[in-house]
């Protein structure tokens, strides 16, 4: 890759195609640049890789990412490459060769980024290499894997703060989409960071919708769920090995294109499983858990879990697998009491301390209890996470179908008095218990009994005050502290609802009826069928560049840079710089094919005329059949004029006219001088005086778009040194 500007900004325009950052990722990438220790955590999809990728590439050296998996550190190097910056990966799928290129590389500083296992990493021979090179940043992949309280806990992490001690002068950037902030405080901890600061996007994923239904025929629910998903990519993620095979079987019986994968497939299967997978070969994957983490395909459009996850944190790390690019995605959890058995036995039969069999436990209680909400089902995550918000999401089922509800204020101030009675520190069993007046032993040894709430709720059963205090939990009046044994915290919302400041309402536990609301199925007009099959057009070209080329098609362009392709449809090079994620390096690499694809599409449609351009890609395709201007005009009916300004307005979109054909070269310098030497006006009544006779606007256009265009192109050039 040619050296880059250091600034950001022109980076994320120029290197990965987007105009603007998202939220929190310019501070995060400031934080790394100025040689300090960061903790980002943004859901998936959130752009987190950005805030580690432009220091890499905006600071002296070679970027070291730690990250667990090599189906992950192999689509992130594609990513990257596709993007033209040189990144690898060593693990064991490289041979001794392969391995002495890239440290080859690596030491004539032609290496920006070089992803490697924890595993590797923490090798002693590795550590006195790492020593040697100019290191620019050290980035730690799902460091949720760090801490005891995350969903994903991994002995090797904890011994990353070795690295950290190692190389006291380089900065530590930690990333994680799932953590909430017992995870979020134990994962600097652990990894020693120092004085790091934590960059907490929010958790909600606006483009996913959440539902879920009881796990009660399930495969004919999935059947009506594909139907409406037809052709696109997805994950059905399920317990157990036997199920993978089964679905996957009964869904191939039924014409779908599906494959299973779970652990116990040997390698090489399972290889081949999940690069049919990112090359769009399979559209359909069933799996285990262990299948998704290194997944980087940004165009999943739906997740469905055929059995409840083991935790919230799981859960939303695997449903963020789809949407990846912003597109609308769906999601369908299957929810039963008996995988919460299951998981309960598998959680008991471990040989994990109990300390962290009882977190464990806490997280999978709460992770049913989300499954049963009868509230905004997002609120209900984002307040696992610590982010607590009242107003509905408008994309769950929760939302879609409302249940009905009640001035649920006097009955949760009793919950909320009681927890600060006790000083915030029992757990839900325990505060119902307290609340429905229970005489059991734990009641009186804690003195819970001459509390003044005891026994303030007996007007409502057990089962009614569990789904009372677990909708507080859920609206974010209540937070959950694993660290503390599962004891239950008061928030600032909370305090407001307790102190009169603020209602709430509640739902009714059981008996409700969802209210459906009425769809209207719209036909599709003219307009939308040519972009539908535009967009079917520009997919079958990515897959064949995906193809020839060795990588996933998302890796050549995404789905969100095909759908803007397409909604208002590029014809012109300068068009494609308006386009989100097409990259100067892909423009340069797959613009004149895309628009060739989208040229030779629109020739001759009804909609042509009515897209920004048509009328003088009109005039460019008559051109280039060797008519000249007035041959041209004649044919359009148009005066030469008025081709001369279409001239122009081409030159200025990027495309290569041909101007000493139609001005010339001593006219187009009489024009510059004499523009120039007037301020370079918009008007050009003063530029035509002093020009030759018979000199027209159109003339004067097009000079001055030619020298304005070679300004232009000459500024982008200086940009990238």
């Amino acid at each position: 890759m040619a050296q880059e500007t250091r600034d950001p900004q022109l980076l994320l325009q120029q290197v990965f195609g987007y105009d603007q950052f998202r939220p929190h990722q310019r501070e995060a990438i400031e934080q790394v640049l100025s040689g300090q220790d960061a903790l980002v955590i943004m859901p998936t999809g959130g752009g987190k890789s950005l805030c580690y990728q432009i220091p890499a590439l905006v600071r002296e050296g070679v970027a070291l990412v730690i990250s667990p998996l090599i189906a992950l550190m192999k689509d992130q190097v594609e990513a990257l490459r596709a993007n033209g910056i040189n990144a690898h990966a060593i693990n064991s799928t490289l041979d001794s060769g392969e391995k002495m290129q890239i440290h080859e590389e690596i030491g004539q500083g032609k290496v920006k980024l070089l992803y490697v296992s924890p595993e590797k990493v923490m090798t002693p021979a590795f550590l006195d290499y790492l020593t040697t090179l100019p290191l620019s940043l050290v980035a730690i992949d799902e460091a949720h894997c760090v801490s005891m309280w995350g969903n994903d806990f991994r002995p090797e992490y904890a011994q990353l703060s070795a690295l950290v001690d190692l190389l006291p002068h380089v900065p530590v950037i930690a990333l994680t989409a799932t953590a909430d902030p017992a995870t979020q405080a134990d994962i600097v901890k652990q990894l020693a960071l120092r004085n790091a600061s934590v960059f907490l996007g929010s958790f909600e994923r606006e483009n996913l919708h959440i539902e879920v239904q009881p796990a009660t025929q399930r495969m004919a629910r999935i059947l009506r769920f594909l139907r409406d998903h037809p052709g696109e990519a997805g994950i059905i993620y399920c317990l157990s090995r036997k199920s993978t095979e089964q679905v996957a079987e009964q869904l191939r019986n039924e014409g779908y294109s599906a494959a299973h994968y779970h652990a116990k497939l040997d390698r090489q299967e399972r290889d081949r499983v999940q690069e049919d997978f990112q090359r769009d070969n399979i559209r359909i994957i069933c799996a285990t858990i262990a299948f998704g983490m290194g997944i980087d395909k940004s165009n999943i459009r739906w997740i469905i879990h055929y059995n409840l996850p083991k935790n919230i944190e799981s859960y939303y790390q695997e449903i963020g697998r789809a949407g990846r690019d912003g597109l609308p995605a769906s999601t369908l959890l299957f929810a039963g009491f008996g995988d919460v058995m299951t998981y309960r036995m598998m959680i008991a039969d471990s040989e994990s301390p109990d300390e962290f069999k009882d977190v464990q436990i806490q997280k999978l209680d709460r992770m049913f209890s989300f499954s049963q909400a009868t509230s905004c089902r997002t609120n209900a995550i984002l307040g696992y996470f610590g982010e607590s918000r009242s107003q509905p999401c408008g994309h769950c089922d929760r939302c879609d179908h409302p249940v009905t509800s009640f001035d649920g204020t006097r009955i949760a101030q009793i919950a909320l008095s009681a927890i600060a009675r006790v000083n915030q520190t029992v757990g839900l069993q325990l505060l119902v218990d307290i609340l429905r007046g229970a005489a059991n032993k734990e009641i009186r040894e804690g003195g819970y009994d001459r509390v003044k709430t005891y026994g303030a709720g007996r007007s409502w059963s057990r089962d009614h005050w569990v789904q009372y205090v677990t909708q507080l939990i859920d609206r974010g009046l209540v937070s959950i502290d694993y660290t503390e044994y599962g004891h239950l915290k008061m928030t600032p919302i909370g305090e407001d609802v307790l102190y009169g400041r603020a209602p709430v309402s509640l739902t009714e536990p059981e008996g409700y009826k969802g209210k459906k609301k009425t769809e209207t199925v719209r036909k599709e007009t003219p307009r939308q069928a040519f972009r539908r099959e535009l967009l079917v057009q520009l997919s079958l070209w990515r897959k064949q560049v995906a193809d020839t080329e060795g990588i996933s098609p998302t890796h050549v362009l995404s789905d969100a840079t095909l759908e803007a392709l397409v909604e208002d449809p590029a014809l012109f090079p300068a068009q494609l710089e308006k386009i989100p994620g097409f990259s100067a390096h892909k423009r340069q690499r797959y613009g004149q094919d895309i628009l060739r694809v989208i040229r030779s599409y629109c020739h001759g449609q009804d909609w042509r005329k009515t897209f920004k351009g048509a009328t003088y890609l009109e005039t460019l395709d008559y051109l280039r059949t060797g008519l000249s201007l007035e041959e041209v005009a004649q044919a359009r009916g148009l005066g030469v004029e008025t081709l001369y300004c279409h001239l122009a307005w081409l030159t200025e979109q990027g495309e290569d006219i041909p101007v000493d054909d139609y001005v010339s070269e001593s006219l187009k310098t009489q024009i510059i001088d004499r523009w120039l030497a007037l301020g370079q006006p918009e008007a050009l009544n003063p530029v035509m005086q002093e020009l030759p006779s018979g000199t027209g606007f159109g003339q004067i256009k097009l000079a001055i778009a030619s020298w304005q265009r070679r300004q232009n192109v000459g500024m982008k050039m200086d940009e990238r040194v």
